[in-house]
């Protein structure tokens, strides 16, 4: 024996782990033949959704329907702008609970809310 096989040799660096293992993993693949109709159908639906067209079948599969579109641009505005408005009516009670009269700028801030969520509920229609 020799004395380099005496002395201990350093352990290997063990790797990091990697992404973890999904719960349900889909580890079957199957081929599917769809008509230029229904190949049109699951595109503007995954489009719509931002979700993949596979996303789409497995949710048909589970007897889910998926309703929800993406909000548009236009949409995600007036999402912000009620935002805006319900930190406004915040600020307004908070005022009101010392004293102020707010009464005034709180209609007004009612009456633009009700206005964008009428918008907001004819572009969904």
């Amino acid at each position: 024996m020799s004395v380099d096989s005496l002395t201990p040799q350093p352990a290997k660096k063990q790797r990091a782990p990697g992404r973890p293992k999904a719960e349900a993993p889909h580890d079957a693949t199957i081929q599917l033949r769809l008509d230029k109709r229904q190949l049109d159908q699951v595109t503007e639906q995954a489009q719509q959704t931002g979700l993949s067209r596979s996303a789409i079948i497995r949710a048909a599969l589970d007897g889910v329907r998926v309703l929800q579109a993406a909000p548009t641009p236009e949409q995600r505005e007036h999402y912000r702008q009620l935002v805006k408005l319900a930190t406004n009516l915040n600020q307004l009670v908070v005022q009101a609970r010392v004293g102020q009269d707010v009464q005034d700028r709180a209609r007004a801030t009612l009456a633009q809310v009700q206005q964008l969520l009428a918008t907001l509920n004819q572009t969904q229609a």
